[in-house]
């Protein structure tokens, strides 16, 4: 089945950010709270896909953010789930791309281009193989996504400046 946005779905900050603490929201649903708490503070997207709701908040955290993803089944319950960060490294939610069926690409930190790729049943998963940098999943032997980075190609100089060293 393919993605599509999910209108409808927002989230209200109950705890916002702090130096101790991560952020959480209550998923609302068509205006109505759902009593559901969610780690981030700031809704990007929702998706809908097969049964599930995929949902992508960030934590809104100047130069350390993160990225919290969600699939939520219809019943409202976290059935996987992953959180994106580097230290020091600001992230970005843009550039979402529901070009594929089951696949979703977008891109949060700088010059990375990340592709989340949904499984039609949980797969069987080794939680003591370290997955993608920067990315940490619950501990579990089932995913029902994967996630991939692959980073930008830089542009060469000629693209970005003329000879005379302006840009262009």
């Amino acid at each position: 089945m393919k993605l599509t946005h999910a209108p409808g779905y927002s989230t209200r900050v109950i705890t916002p950010p702090t130096s101790e603490l991560a952020p959480t929201s209550e998923l609302i649903i068509e205006g109505k709270p759902t009593g559901r708490i969610l780690g981030g503070a700031v809704f990007e997207a929702a998706l809908n896909w097969n049964d599930y709701v995929l949902l992508f908040l960030t934590d809104d955290v100047p130069f350390e953010d993160t990225l919290n993803i969600y699939v939520l089944d219809e019943n409202l319950e976290v059935v996987d789930s992953a959180r994106m960060f580097y230290i020091y490294s600001t992230g970005v939610f843009s550039a979402l791309d529901l070009t594929e069926s089951n696949t979703v690409r977008f891109r949060f930190f700088g010059g990375t281009l990340w592709t989340l790729k949904l499984f039609p049943e949980k797969k069987f998963a080794l939680p003591i193989i370290s997955g993608t940098l920067g990315v940490s999943r619950p501990f579990t032997f089932f995913r029902l996504f994967q996630l991939q980075s692959r980073p930008l190609p830089e542009p060469s100089q000629s693209e970005n400046y003329d000879y005379t060293g302006i840009s262009s």
